[in-house]
C-alpha cells in the first residue's frame, strides 16, 4: 500500500502517476467510472491532490470530469488520430529543423543509442524498456528545440498515444518506428531538412502511413 504523502504538491503528483499507471496497466479500462472514494482511501490522501490530478488528466485527454456526476476515462476514437498524428508530426518536425545547429556529436551517438536500446528490448519482448527508451529518444527534440509552448503541446498527446492501452502488440509497426528513428537521425546528421520532414511528418506520424497499424493496435474503427 502507498505510504500517505505529507508534500501536497508530491501527493498531487503521485495521484496522477497512480492513475496513469492503472490506465497504462488495463486496470482502469476507456469507459470506465473512477470511485474517488475508494482511490483517497487506498493513496491514504485528501480529495485536495485528487482533484488537481483529475484536473491536469483531463486537460491531457485521458479522461473526462462531469461536474457532481461522476469521472470517466475516456476512449481513443477514430477522429482522434488524424488531429493527433499531424499536431505531433508537425510541431516537432519545426523543433528539430529550428534547432539542428544545436545537435552535437554526442547527440546523435545518445539518439542511435537509445533505438538500439529499443531494438534490443523488442527482440526481448521487454516493452518497458522499449516505452522507457521510446520517450528518452523523442524527449531529445524537445529539449533541443527549446520552445515551452511546442512542449506543452506535444508532451500530453504523446502521452495520450503511448500511456493509452492498446488490445493488439502489433510488432511489425515497433519495429517500423526504430527504422524510422534511425533515418531520422541520419537525416539530423546530414542537415537533410527536406528528408527530416518528409520522414516525420509523412512517415512517423503520417496518418495515412499509420492508420492500418492503428486499427489494429487499437481496436478503433471509423464511424459510418
Amino acid at each position: 500500500m502507498i505510504q500517505p504523502i505529507h508534500s501536497e504538491g508530491s501527493a498531487r503528483e503521485k495521484v496522477y502517476e497512480y492513475l496513469l499507471k492503472q490506465m497504462r496497466d488495463g486496470v482502469l479500462l476507456p469507459g470506465s467510472t473512477l470511485n474517488l472514494k475508494d482511490i483517497s482511501k487506498k493513496l491514504a490522501m485528501s480529495n485536495t491532490p485528487l482533484r488537481d490530478s483529475l484536473i491536469k488528466l483531463e486537460a491531457e485527454g485521458f479522461l473526462t470530469i462531469y461536474p457532481r456526476s461522476k469521472v470517466v476515462i475516456n476512449s481513443l476514437e477514430y477522429e482522434d488520430f488524424p488531429f493527433l498524428y499531424s499536431t505531433i508530426g508537425t510541431l516537432e518536425a519545426l523543433l528539430i529543423m529550428s534547432s539542428l545547429h544545436f545537435y552535437t556529436p554526442e547527440h546523435l551517438e545518445y539518439l542511435y543509442l537509445k533505438n538500439e536500446e529499443m531494438r534490443n528490448a523488442l527482440n526481448e519482448d521487454d516493452m518497458v524498456t522499449y516505452d522507457k527508451c521510446h520517450y528518452e529518444f523523442h524527449d531529445v527534440f524537445t529539449e533541443l528545440g527549446k520552445n515551452v509552448f511546442a512542449e506543452r503541446i506535444i508532451t500530453p498527446i504523446k502521452n495520450r498515444l503511448w500511456d493509452f492501452p492498446r488490445k493488439n502488440f502489433i510488432r511489425e509497426w515497433y519495429q517500423n518506428a526504430i527504422k524510422e528513428h534511425g533515418q531520422i537521425v541520419d537525416s539530423i546528421k546530414e542537415k537533410n531538412i527536406a528528408k527530416l520532414e518528409y520522414i516525420i511528418k509523412q512517415i512517423h506520424w503520417g496518418i495515412d502511413y499509420n492508420l492500418h497499424y492503428i486499427k489494429k493496435a487499437y481496436g478503433v474503427l471509423k464511424n459510418d
